[in-house]
């Protein structure tokens, strides 16, 4: 039933049924580097990814870097499926209302943060139930969405499930900035400069840029969404987060996790693409 009442949709309905689905397909298959990259990034001393990771190896419970899989699969059927919407709309509308500007790289830069910004501001709560899955000490194995959701709004009401907002907007403006718009511009000088067609090398080539500039951008907003929203988070606001860390761990821990979202970031974006790309085609639609 599922598939006769897809075949029957309009384009614009299959574009946000394939975002959900490749986005969930990227997510499960990167989502243990993540996992990590949240507990460097919380941990107040020298800790690293591969002492982490080593720990991990370790312990009883190797399944445990799926925890928070839910809330962050949730998050991507909003936040990828709004940011890709509203980045293709805002970027058709601009090269129909000023064909001259349909290059302008300012603009893609700007449309890639909006998206991303509106985007997260919607998906956020989900953000915040990721990161209480996986900083939550007691490892309650009774976590639900709806518990965890209860806890939060029993804490701080309904303003609560928005704890984090700002740096995890910041970030998604800055992840989007260097993702949507360099993986855009990337694919058509890629295409042009070797003479590339549609296909998995050129789609390849321009997610592997896309997911470095991002991940450049992204990883300061990144360390300090993930500490504000940690169980029990200590920080009592952005500035003290922000002056604190840089007071005690220095400067360059605000790029702590920069390689674990750099490995993350660019097989997410290149499954992700690549997925999205060819189920578009698949679909009858024209490509990104």
């Amino acid at each position: 039933l599922l598939l006769i009442y897809y075949l029957f949709m309009d384009d614009k309905y299959k574009k946000l049924f394939l975002i959900q689905k490749s986005a969930c397909i990227a997510e499960t298959t990167t989502y243990p580097i993540d996992y990590i990259k949240t507990l460097v990034q919380v941990n107040q001393s020298k800790q690293t990814f591969r002492t982490t990771l080593s720990n991990i190896s370790l312990s009883d419970n190797k399944l445990q870097v799926y925890n928070g899989l839910k809330p962050a699969l949730l998050r991507h059927c909003i936040y990828t499926m709004l940011r890709i919407n509203i980045y293709e709309s805002l970027r058709d509308y601009n090269n129909l209302r000023e064909n001259e500007n349909k290059n302008n790289l300012s603009i893609k830069f700007l449309m890639g943060g909006v998206s991303g910004g509106v985007s997260q501001l919607i998906a956020s709560p989900c953000d915040l139930l990721k990161i209480r899955y996986i900083t939550d000490l007691k490892k309650n194995n009774n976590t639900s969405l709806m518990n965890t959701t209860r806890n939060i709004y029993h804490e701080r009401g309904i303003r609560g499930l928005w704890k984090g907002v700002t740096p995890n907007v910041s970030r998604a403006v800055l992840v989007n900035l260097g993702e949507l718009a360099t993986y855009d511009i990337a694919k058509q000088k890629i295409k042009k400069t070797f003479n590339l067609n549609e296909g998995v090398p050129l789609h390849v080539l321009s997610s592997g840029c896309s997911g470095f500039v991002a991940s450049l951008c992204c990883t300061p907003a990144d360390v300090v969404k993930s500490r504000m929203m940690q169980v029990n988070s200590p920080y009592s606001g952005i500035i003290n987060c922000i002056s604190t860390t840089v007071r005690k761990e220095g400067v360059i821990s605000l790029y702590k996790g920069f390689f674990p979202i750099w490995f993350r970031l660019a097989p997410w974006q290149l499954i992700f693409w690549v997925s999205y790309e060819k189920l578009r085609i698949c679909s009858g639609i024209e490509s990104f």
